[in-house]
């Protein structure tokens, strides 16, 4: 409901139950009414009377001061409330007056048959607590209560409502707001101080009152001169329209926030790509260099491989040979030499020879281990009589060298399930290490202990010059040996160590070395459980083990 000059008029009916009601024809004359209808209006007996017009009993519910509104609010000639009602009862629309007595009363026609109508007046005063002036003020509390700016034109396009909110919203003073000031004056209010731009000032007020109106829907973002953003939503209603204000300078800003944040991460996201496809780029063309150089590695591995296959049974031959020839001239077998002289030259061309073979075998067998070429040729033995058949090769030299070798190996030691050919060098290997590094007079002790949670333990220590800390690894690689060249005495490829490494990888197992300098060295070789065979006195396996001893010759030898 809406208040306007004392008049009040509603999109809907009001339900109000204290009501009377006449009947017209369809010239608008009264037919008939009830006894209430002239007290409840305050009518003369002269205009109850059949046949009085309708107009008559308006003009006199109005008076002098009587007006009335419906959804269209006075017009800029004013029209009167006696057309204001017409126009409204022709539409089928409610109108509420004040009548002289100050009762508020809410009128309704509705047509009948043959052409009639019923004009029916109920009572709005008791409904309206106080009056019209106590409507108005409950209403005004009502918008006022509203967080958003608010303004209400009636359909001339005059202000008939609005809250201190739409003034401190628009920042209009005080002064420049009344009742009924045209929505133009407004607009050339703001024109003139630059809210719509540059331009003449009489056309862009025209520009905008073309626009509203048209009493359309309209919604719209206006940022003002001290950088405020405002929403401005208006909507139609039966007579004229209102309009909402919106500070959104907040909300803009965090949308202004949240855009730049985007687009910021869009450019993150688009430069990382960017360099995420350069770096694959750079990685495949990495890969692509890796896998050549890789061809050319594995190309160049086996021609070094075929070429030392080649090698060794050409140098094997003629090393063979020099090998046995010494070996007898050395002996003597054929008689004397005649000279003293020889006999060292002798000594020292087999010395020589062997020592060449072996390092011509050590350098073949790493070959072999990078190319894969070694297969294990795995069976059940004993390992103490492998360990006791290495020791018999190095004992010669450990004798010269006054060096004891002793073995602690418990009874009832498990077979072991491995290549023995390979374990057997491997303890050579380890033995012939530990007979060069150990001085005069020195030590060695090969021991074994096995256990069925974790494997079997074979154990090479000796009292020789030991190895530094900082060379305990690097001794594992190939031809690589501990101490300076410069001052080392003893010869070798350092390709021993390596070479077992890579045999106890085959089988599963683990070297692992402890040495101090001048404290000795302690080699230990580690198995896993399931390589152990226990019961060695059970006959089923013993026999086995009967039946695998000559193969085990074989490989050996």
């Amino acid at each position: 409901m809406s208040i306007v000059s004392g008049l009040t008029t509603a999109e809907n009916p009001l339900y109000l139950p204290k009501q009377t009601i006449a009947f017209f024809d369809s010239d608008k004359c009264l037919v008939g009414c009830n006894a209430d209808f002239q007290m409840f209006l305050g009518l003369p007996l002269m205009l109850v009377q059949a046949g009085t017009p309708m107009v008559q009993i308006l003009k006199h519910c109005l008076g002098e001061e009587g007006a009335a509104t419906g959804p269209a609010v006075r017009d800029q000639g004013r029209s009167s409330g006696l057309e204001r009602c017409q126009e409204l009862f022709g539409k089928q629309q409610p109108v509420v007056i004040l009548l002289q007595t100050k009762k508020l009363v809410q009128l309704t026609t509705a047509d009948l048959s043959g052409g009639g109508l019923s004009l029916v007046a109920t009572d709005a005063t008791p409904y309206c607590a106080g009056g019209l002036e106590t409507v108005a003020a409950k209403l005004k509390v009502v918008v006022e209560s509203i967080s958003q700016g608010i303004s209400l034109f009636d359909h001339n396009l005059d202000l008939v409502l609005w809250n201190e909110r739409f003034c401190e919203v628009m920042e209009f003073p005080p002064e420049q707001l009344r009742p009924g000031i045209p929505l133009s004056e407004l607009f050339r209010f703001n024109a003139e101080r630059g809210e719509y731009g540059a331009g003449d000032v009489e056309l862009l007020v025209a520009d905008r009152m073309e626009l509203a109106a048209r009493f359309k829907s309209h919604r719209f973002i206006r940022k003002l001169r001290d950088g405020r953003v405002i929403e401005i939503s208006g909507h139609p209603v039966s007579d004229g329209f209102v309009t909402t204000y919106t500070d959104i300078t907040e909300q803009h800003k965090s949308a202004a926030a949240l855009a730049e944040a985007n687009r910021q991460l869009e450019q993150r996201v688009s430069l990382r790509t960017r360099e995420l496809e350069q770096e694959l780029d750079n990685r495949i063309k990495t890969e692509q260099r890796l896998l050549q150089t890789m061809e050319q590695e594995q190309l160049a591995n086996r021609a070094k491989t075929e070429f030392l296959a080649n090698m060794s049974h050409e140098l094997r031959t003629p090393l063979n040979c020099i090998i046995g020839f010494s070996e007898l001239l050395k002996k003597q077998i054929f008689g004397p030499l005649g000279q003293e002289r020889y006999v060292e030259y002798c000594t020292d061309i087999n010395s020589a020879g062997v020592h060449l073979l072996e390092v011509l075998n050590d350098v073949l067998d790493v070959s072999k281990l990078e190319a894969g070429e070694i297969e294990l040729r795995e069976v059940s033995f004993d390992l103490g009589e492998i360990t006791q058949a290495s020791i018999q090769i190095v004992a010669t030299r450990a004798e010269n060298s006054n060096i004891a070798i002793d073995t602690r190996f418990p009874i009832d030691l498990p077979l072991l399930f491995a290549d023995p050919r390979r374990v057997k060098q491997v303890l050579i290997n380890l033995l012939s290490n530990a007979v060069k590094f150990t001085p005069e007079g020195g030590k060695i002790e090969v021991s074994a202990s096995a256990s069925r949670q974790s494997g079997l333990l074979l154990t090479v220590r000796d009292t020789g010059i030991g190895i530094a800390v900082k060379d305990l690894k690097r001794v594992m690689e190939p031809f690589v040996q501990a101490g300076d060249s410069l001052t080392r005495k003893q010869e070798g490829t350092g390709l021993g160590l390596h070479i077992v490494g890579n045999l106890m990888e085959m089988h599963g197992g683990t070297i692992e070395l402890e040495s101090e300098p001048g404290e000795g060295t302690t080699v230990t070789l580690f198995f896993p459980k399931e390589r152990l065979r226990y019961d060695p006195l059970d006959k089923s396996q013993k026999a086995g083990h009967a039946e695998e001893q000559p193969q085990i010759d074989r490989l050996l030898h």
